[in-house]
């Protein structure tokens, strides 16, 4: 019989999980809208490709990463945490745009954040599913964010610069 501590701490892991995915979701998806709205458009266009270019390069950075302890020399170490962090911080944002997508099929009527928040909550919920959920579906869906955002090269659209106005506060 387990112990109701464990049982509450892997809930509150698991809760603690769900809340920094769809945290960082939301944030990029404010942040840059407009890159999130070409991540959007490279999922309807070629979901497929997306997913096998984020496998043939996050991939392999995410495992150089996992591995940094191993390699010899301080500064290199440090290098290939670097890359691994921002591996990682550019899959969120591609998932930012996966969100989005999902959340624009669930309510095409609510507002920008609505949509980000509806499709993060079913996203975050798919990938915080035991086994399946953690053994598969998180990787492909990270891997597919970081090639959608590879897809969408943000940094050569001139739109991707562009400052999204505020609304006018009330």
């Amino acid at each position: 019989m387990p112990y109701t501590g464990n049982v509450l701490f892997f809930l509150a892991l698991h809760a603690a999980l769900f809340l920094i995915l769809l945290g960082h979701w939301l944030v990029a998806g404010g942040m840059f809208a407009s890159t999130t709205s070409a991540i959007v458009r490279q999922y309807d266009e070629r979901p497929v490709r997306a997913l096998l270019l984020g496998l043939v390069t996050f991939g392999p950075i995410i495992l150089l990463a996992l591995n940094a302890g191993k390699i010899p020399g301080t500064p290199v170490r440090i290098a290939v945490i670097a890359a691994g962090v921002t591996a990682l911080l550019i899959a969120f944002i591609g998932t930012a745009g996966l969100a989005l997508r999902i959340g624009r099929n669930l309510s095409a009527n609510a507002s920008r954040w609505e949509q980000c928040l509806r499709g993060g909550v079913m996203l975050g919920l798919v990938f915080i599913t035991p086994v399946l959920g953690w053994g598969f579906l998180l990787h492909a869906g990270l891997a597919s964010g970081f090639g959608a955002f590879l897809l969408a090269k943000p940094w050569k659209n001139s739109a991707a610069g562009e400052a999204t106005p505020a609304p006018a506060l009330p």
